[in-house]
């Protein structure tokens, strides 16, 4: 069962298939870089032996922001679809521990998509970070004692490069009739590249890592997982994906998998990493699962969303609800590390307000703590 407060504390765009947090960047004469974590315990959750490991990517300086409150941070190296450059939001508390959550806005991959409102564009700034103000209340960007995560440092990845957070590839698309062109720089996977440049000099090792997003953030939290794990191979780290389930092979229609792999790119990005994946989305569980076998990793999804079965090439619901069960029965349940937190319904993603939603008897807070605390009794749970 699901629960709803009487007005949600985040706005929800089902057109975009997409879950928009926004807040006000804060002021403060104090500023401060993030301590880089002091002393690290043992069995972080590194998975490659030291002397094999490839290095990590070389970094860029710290990021230095005033403790205790949210501060947007330029990235003149990162840019929005519309060319303009974007950056990040973060609010540092002295934590050894980072939580990092990727928004969501939809997609689109030609011309009628992309100028048909199907994904949120750019610019975005720190204008657009300001006007946001006031509606992180009860997200799991929140710090409220219910929170797993209350007192990590925390950064907020912003949306605006309709990719789902995996291209590096600017492309051009033209209307039906030549008349329009539209010039869209898909750029999410190269912006999280250089975000964690600066991330990766301001706290070297996390004791632990959790790499989030909601819709096409959760779709760009998986994608991008192992380019996190690149700059943090020491930290114990999670990924916790929020409505952005990889549906095995033809479940995602061929048709829209060769649209994406061309327009944004994923040959050069995650692709690199999964080749299977091409054909078959859901290989990229076992790619990760199989290069991080202590890291945990978690999937929350309506049973027939209905933005995803959109995004997906409009599903019926039940059609939905057979892949999604297929694809925890033969890609997630085989994997110890990697369970789900599944819900009856229609509607999209959960990370906004999880304190409204108990499902099979668990709250979803409850359910997210045993996960982040490595609770032994933690465990996958549907209708």
């Amino acid at each position: 069962m699901r629960t709803s407060p009487s007005s949600c504390p985040v706005s929800l765009s089902l057109l975009a298939g997409s879950l928009f947090f926004s807040f006000a960047a804060c002021s403060s004469p104090e500023e401060m870089a993030l301590p880089d974590g002091g002393d690290q315990p043992d069995d972080l959750g590194a998975d490659t032996d030291a002397g094999t490991r490839p290095p990590r990517p070389p970094v860029g300086p710290p990021i230095t922001a005033p403790m205790n409150t949210w501060t947007w941070v330029d990235f003149p190296d990162a840019v929005c679809d519309d060319g303009t450059p974007t950056g990040i939001g973060v609010s540092l508390t002295g934590s050894k521990n980072l939580l990092v959550f990727m928004n969501g806005g939809g997609a689109c991959w030609s011309y009628l998509t992309c100028a048909g409102g199907f994904s949120t564009h750019g610019p975005f700034g720190k204008s657009q970070f300001d006007k946001a103000s006031g509606q992180l209340k009860g997200s799991v960007l929140d710090r409220q004692a219910a929170n797993p995560f209350a007192d990590y440092n925390m950064v907020f990845v912003p949306y605006c490069t309709s990719d789902v957070h995996a291209g590096d590839k600017v492309t051009t698309y033209t209307s039906a009739n030549g008349s329009n062109m539209m010039v869209m720089h898909h750029k999410g996977r190269a912006n999280i590249a250089a975000y964690l440049k600066r991330l990766a000099a301001t706290i070297p090792t996390p004791e632990k890592l959790v790499v989030s997003g909601s819709s096409a953030g959760g779709f760009g939290s998986a994608a991008d997982y192992d380019l996190f794990r690149t700059y943090f191979p020491d930290s114990k780290s999670y990924l916790l994906d929020d409505s952005g389930p990889p549906f095995i092979g033809d479940a995602i229609p061929e048709n829209l998998r060769t649209s994406w792999y061309d327009v944004w790119g994923l040959d050069q990005t995650f692709g690199a990493e999964c080749p299977a994946c091409k054909m078959d989305m859901s290989a990229l569980v076992g790619v990760l699962g199989q290069k991080y076998p202590k890291d945990r990793m978690a999937l929350l999804s309506y049973t027939q969303d209905s933005t995803i079965r959109q995004f997906f090439g409009f599903q019926s619901a039940d059609k939905f609800q057979m892949n999604l069960y297929d694809l925890a029965s033969k890609v997630l349940d085989p994997r110890p590390q990697f369970h789900y937190y599944f819900v009856t319904g229609t509607s999209h993603t959960f990370l906004g307000s999880p304190a409204s939603t108990t499902a099979q008897g668990v709250p979803l807070w409850s359910w997210i703590t045993q996960f982040a605390t490595d609770d032994p009794a933690w465990t996958s749970t549907k209708p």
